[in-house]
């Protein structure tokens, strides 16, 4: 078997990262930071856009991430960027611009009653805006990093709900899997996530196959097009989990979510508008039209046109993707699990979450050798995946690089927040 250097390109690494925030500490505050936590990256191997369904997804933690040196201050919480120079100064008013600056305020503010006086310096080698879950990293990390020294340090599943809830006020309507993955994320291994009931399981990445991780070239930022684009999704699951309920002559699940509604039918789910509007869903099924636009971060415009269908179609059949790639990995069959990468792709192309760039990049990656290549994450931009042999490896990266200019790295599975 070919021997292949999995962290060639793939940036300094944990103890690097975690190196650079305790010396960018040390020479901001003349201090030894009392503590450094490392919160990792994510590629999503399946199962996107499901997990606002409480439907489920197999994603694993990788070796980039973000680093918290983190020290005691007299009073208050300071946070700097080594990658970002931008002080902020949780409280000050009005709020500092610089586009990390949102997600740490919301994160913290409803902990400064609790928390104690901090400085925290954040270094990492996880890119923003690209799909790798760095927003996620960041509040994750930060909130571990702020509580850690008050009456309630957040940990395992409070700090993963108290993530998801900063994250929903300040962008998108997500679900749980980015800040499941960055808490539980084990090494050398997938996380099996399910959320109806809510369960966590590891699935072994074989030793035979290396996962690449290609930029398209696109920004992905939440904050941007992409928001609106992922909020769009969001609501019209909603309302294809109405109009299911409504034409069956169940009750409406509450909450209001596919994953209530597995056992829809093909002929079903056929059966709803390509197209309709939050208001036309609520006319017709007698649903409240704020539990299909209402939004942490505000309502969805009621009379935008979704797209209802194609948005029921993909979800539900990626749930079922999960499940057999799941098996495809257990059982050490690449071949299947790159053959459901592939159909993954086209579905998260006809669900609109796909760009012309992540196509021509994954195309390339699949004729340079690939088992198979999708959209990691959210898409609208951002990162695609890879699935390889180890001696197509090398042909993968290069045509990734070719194809968008890079960056590409091989995805080490890794362990979470530590």
């Amino acid at each position: 078997m070919q021997t292949i250097d999995l962290e060639a390109g793939a940036g300094g690494g944990e103890n690097d990262v975690r190196e650079r925030a305790a010396a960018a500490y040390r020479s901001r505050w003349e201090a030894e930071p009392d503590r450094v936590l490392f919160a990792p990256g994510r590629i999503n191997l399946i199962g996107d856009h499901t997990d606002y369904s409480l439907l489920p997804v197999l994603p694993m933690a990788i070796q980039r991430g973000i680093a918290f040196a983190v020290g005691r201050a007299p009073e208050g919480i300071t946070i700097d960027s080594l990658d970002e120079p931008s002080e902020l100064v949780i409280g000050l008013e009005p709020a500092q611009p610089a586009s990390w600056h949102r997600y740490a305020e919301l994160a913290i503010r409803p902990f400064l009653a609790t928390a104690d006086g901090a400085r925290v310096l954040i270094a990492g080698d996880l890119p923003a805006t690209g799909g790798l879950s760095s927003s996620s990293a960041l509040v994750v990390g930060l909130l571990a990093a702020i509580t850690a020294d008050g009456a309630a340090p957040l940990t395992g599943q409070a700090l993963v709900e108290a993530s998801i809830d900063a994250e929903r006020r300040a962008a998108i309507e997500g679900g749980a899997m980015d800040q499941t993955i960055i808490v539980f994320g084990q090494p050398g291994a997938a996380l099996r996530i399910d959320f109806y009931p809510s369960a966590t399981r590891a699935v072994p990445i074989p030793p035979d196959l290396v996962l690449v991780a290609a930029y398209s070239g696109e920004r992905a930022a939440k904050g941007a097009a992409a928001k609106d684009a992922y909020n769009s999704r969001v609501v019209a699951c909603r309302c294809a989990a109405a109009l299911l309920a409504h034409t069956s002559g169940r009750a409406r699940p509450q909450p209001l979510v596919l994953g209530r509604l597995t056992d829809a039918s093909s002929e079903d789910i056929e059966g709803l508008p390509e197209a309709a509007t939050a208001s036309d869903v609520a006319a017709r099924t007698g649903a409240m039209l704020d539990q299909l636009i209402g939004l942490k971060a505000g309502d969805f415009p009621r009379e935008q046109i979704i797209a209802i269908r194609p948005a029921a179609r993909h979800v539900l059949s990626e749930a079922r993707a999960v499940d057999a790639a799941e098996r495809a990995l257990l059982n050490g069959d690449l071949e299947a699990f790159g053959a459901l990468l592939k159909t993954s792709h086209e579905s998260l192309r006809s669900f609109g979450s796909s760009t012309e760039a992540l196509d021509r990049l994954t195309h390339a990656m699949n004729e340079a050798g690939a088992l198979g290549g999708r959209v990691t994450g959210a898409g609208f931009g951002g990162y695609a995946i890879a699935a390889c042999r180890p001696e197509s490896v090398d042909r993968v990266l290069a045509a990734a690089r070719q194809a968008t200019g890079g960056p590409a790295f091989c995805a080490i599975a890794s362990k979470g927040l530590a």
